[in-house]
């Protein structure tokens, strides 16, 4: 017998989020007898795209394949986003729901495009290239005619800036969120899949730009709410909300910042990097891509000995000065046994706590705030997993039981869950169902 499943993560919603969801009304009603994680686990590096993968694998970074919400590129980085399915390397929870007879949605997953199990496919996408319009991204990222139609119906929550080029101009909340969630209620209401994926940025972008607990997150928590009671009723309007399992989730935390550095600079003074007057990057050896509040180092020809020992030796002075923002630097070996991260890159920057990154390889080396980037906010995520406000599960449905709490689990063992309940197969899987949490 098939199950029904809904899953929708609030990107950097943490456990004192949930407790204040918990006193209003719709979420406290619906969720306070379910299943709940205190503490998620989340993957390294703790950022988006990377860790919404191994909810949707069941796999780490080292397996899955995605190392950073980015492509490796020296200059423009808004056109690198990894946006299509076509990088990950393993199945995933729509595959396999899928191959079993399932009907899937997903609106706003990431690194979701022009996924071809995903049967009502709204991606995390914008309009990244000039003269786009919704119908041209959207059917570019590999959304179907209805769902273009649902798309279009939604565009007045969109921000008015919309129809310029480029993510500043789109993904600016809450516009966008109240245009998914939209479009997530709409396909709901009209073909009810039973695999069900949505993923908010509420909490997130307003933590990069006030900090990681005040009034403003306060609001968005309420925001939260609303959209939770909007999910809810779409259930109810398709009369399948009794049958449906409810899972509401996330992928990391964030910390404060209180500085920008360009480590770029000082590869740059040492002749690893060649530019021009404006930072152009013509030529390098060794370049720092960041992902806020870790680096990772690229090699141009990673099997330069030479070049490799000049870098590591260079980085690791730095990190013993304890001036530069960064802590420690990880080989990637180390880093495969130690987090399950691996890649193109040959070593890791860990931040000092309070430090974040940026790709300028231009002076000063201390890059201002700027909110629009979630690398140079007030806050941001990218560091160690163990550090900070940590990530959420909370679950209610006929498959799951009632009042069962854990401590601590791995973000990799979500998918596995899933898969559990539903009854498919994830053979490629790092993590191992909750089931203590499933009838």
């Amino acid at each position: 017998m098939k199950k029904r499943l809904l899953v929708f993560s609030v990107d950097a919603m943490v456990r004192e989020d949930v407790d204040k969801l918990m006193q209003l009304h719709y979420f406290g009603s619906m969720m306070k007898d379910g299943c709940q994680i205190n503490h998620v686990r989340t993957i390294y590096p703790s950022i988006t795209y990377p860790a919404h993968t191994s909810i949707a694998t069941g796999c780490y970074p080292n397996r899955h394949g995605i190392v950073s919400n980015f492509q490796l590129t020296t200059s423009d980085k808004e056109q690198n986003w990894i946006w299509d399915h076509e990088h990950i390397k393993v199945d995933d929870i729509f595959t396999a729901a899928k191959k079993s007879g399932y009907t899937t949605g997903s609106v706003f997953w990431p690194v979701t495009g022009n996924h071809p199990d995903i049967d009502y496919l709204i991606n995390e996408y914008w309009m990244p290239f000039p003269n786009d319009t919704l119908a041209s991204a959207f059917r570019r990222s590999g959304s179907s005619e209805e769902m273009i139609g649902i798309i279009e119906k939604n565009a007045s929550f969109l921000p008015k800036t919309y129809g310029k080029t480029g993510r500043l101009n789109f993904m600016v909340e809450p516009f966008c969120d109240l245009f998914l969630i939209h479009c997530a209620c709409d396909i709901i209401q009209k073909y009810a899949p039973e695999v069900m994926f949505i993923h908010n940025g509420i909490m997130d972008g307003t933590r990069h730009k006030y900090g990681v607990f005040n009034s403003e997150t306060d609001k968005s928590i309420g925001f939260v709410e609303e959209q939770f009671r909007m999910l809810i009723d779409a259930l109810s309007d398709a009369g399948v909300l009794d049958e449906t399992n409810i899972v509401v989730l996330s992928d990391h935390g964030q910390m404060e910042t209180k500085r920008i550095i360009k480590p770029n600079v000082y590869l740059r003074d040492k002749g690893f990097i060649e530019a021009d007057v404006e930072g152009n990057i013509l030529d390098w050896k060794a370049f720092c891509l960041s992902d806020a509040m870790s680096d990772l180092v690229y090699l141009k020809n990673p099997s330069d000995k030479k070049t490799y020992e000049a870098v590591y030796k260079l980085l690791r002075e730095m990190a013993e000065e304890g001036i530069y923002g960064f802590t420690e630097v990880v080989t990637a070996e180390e880093m495969n046994k130690r987090e399950h991260l691996n890649g193109q890159f040959s070593f890791v920057l860990e931040s000092d706590g309070y430090t974040s990154f940026s790709d300028s390889c231009v002076r000063p080396v201390i890059k201002p705030y700027d909110t629009g980037d979630y690398r140079f906010g007030r806050a941001t995520h990218g560091y160690n997993p163990d550090l900070g406000p940590q990530p959420v599960f909370n679950a209610i449905g006929p498959d799951f039981q009632h009042n069962v709490t854990i401590e601590r689990r791995p973000i990799v063992d979500e998918a596995p869950t899933f898969a559990k309940l539903l009854g498919v197969k994830l053979p490629h899987a790092q993590g191992t169902a909750i089931k203590e949490f499933l009838k």
